[in-house]
C-alpha cells in the first residue's frame, strides 16, 4: 500500500457508514442491486486516494458498480473490506476485492437476515405485543428507542472490524495476497454456481411416448444432470453479455423475456 493511501479514521468510517446506509435499500437497481451504494460510499474515498491517477480511480469505481447484495449491516462490513482492498495501487487488488464482495455476499445475508431481522423482529413484536395486550403501550417506543441506537452501534463495529481486518490483509500479508486471492475467486465461482438452481427456474414439460410408456424429458435431463436447463440458460446469457458487442444487461432481460413467452407458449417450457 502506497503510503500516501493511509488507514481512514473511525471518523470516516462513519462518514462511509452514513452513505452507506443512506442509499443501500433507496438506490437498488436489477443490474446492480446494492452496487450503487458500494460506490457512493467508497466513492470520497477514491477520490481522494487517487486523484492523481484518473485512470485508476475510474477503474476502482467499475470495479464496485457491479452486481452485490447483501443484508445491509454485513453488506457494509463487507464493502469495508474491500474498501481497505481497493487502496492498494496494485492491479491484483481490484480482482481480490470483486472476488471478496462475491464469495461473502450469499453466506454472510443468510446470517444477517436471521441476526438482525428475523430473530430481533420476531423477539421485539412478542415483546411489544404481549405488552400492548396489556394496555402498556409505551413499551413499543421504549423498544425503539433502545434498539435503534444499538444496532447503529453494532453496525459500525461490523465497519471497523470489516475495514481493518481488510487493510490488515494488504499489509501485513501482502506475499499470501496471490494465494488468498485465488481461493476467494474460486470461493465466489462455487457461491454463484450454488445459487444457479434456485434462482433459475427452467423445466420442460415435453415428454416422449412410445407404444404405453411415457418417459418425460425433463427426467432424462435430470438423469444427465440436475438443474441442466437453468445451467445452460445461465450459460447462454453469460456468453451473450460477454461476447456480443454492444450487449448490456436490460437487452439481454429484455431478449430473456420474449423468449421465454414464445416458448411457454408453444410449450417447450414450463
Amino acid at each position: 500500500m502506497s503510503e500516501k493511501n493511509e488507514k481512514l479514521t473511525k471518523k470516516e468510517l462513519r462518514k462511509f457508514s452514513l452513505r452507506y446506509a443512506i442509499t443501500a435499500q433507496a438506490s437498488q437497481s436489477y443490474e446492480a442491486m446494492q452496487g450503487i451504494a458500494c460506490v457512493y460510499s467508497m466513492g470520497p474515498f477514491f477520490e481522494k486516494w487517487f486523484a492523481d491517477d484518473p485512470e485508476l480511480m475510474q477503474k476502482k469505481f467499475q470495479n464496485n458498480l457491479k452486481f452485490f447484495n447483501c443484508q445491509t449491516y454485513f453488506g457494509a462490513a463487507i464493502t469495508a473490506a474491500a474498501l481497505a482492498i481497493e487502496q492498494d495501487r496494485d492491479p491484483s487488488s481490484l480482482q481480490l476485492a470483486a472476488s471478496l464482495k462475491t464469495s461473502l455476499m450469499g453466506p454472510f445475508s443468510g446470517i444477517g437476515d436471521a441476526l438482525f431481522n428475523t430473530i430481533p423482529k420476531v423477539v421485539m413484536g412478542a415483546m411489544t405485543a404481549y405488552a400492548a395486550i396489556e394496555g402498556n403501550w409505551i413499551t413499543s417506543i421504549i423498544m425503539i428507542a433502545i434498539f435503534t441506537p444499538l444496532i447503529t452501534w453494532v453496525r459500525q463495529k461490523m465497519i471497523e472490524v470489516g475495514y481493518y481486518g481488510g487493510a490488515e490483509l494488504i499489509t501485513s500479508r501482502k506475499d499470501q495476497l496471490n494465494n488468498i486471492r485465488d481461493a476467494v475467486s474460486v470461493l465466489g465461482v462455487i457461491v454463484i454456481g450454488a445459487l444457479i438452481p434456485s434462482l433459475v427456474k427452467v423445466t420442460t414439460p415435453l415428454a416422449i411416448t412410445v407404444g404405453d410408456a411415457t418417459q418425460t424429458i425433463q427426467s432424462i435431463l435430470d438423469g444427465i444432470l440436475p438443474a441442466l436447463l437453468p445451467c445452460l440458460v445461465t450459460a447462454i446469457t453469460y456468453f451473450g453479455l460477454t461476447k456480443i458487442k454492444g450487449m448490456n444487461t436490460v437487452k439481454m432481460v429484455w431478449i430473456l423475456i420474449v423468449v421465454t413467452i414464445l416458448l411457454s407458449y408453444f410449450g417447450v417450457i414450463a
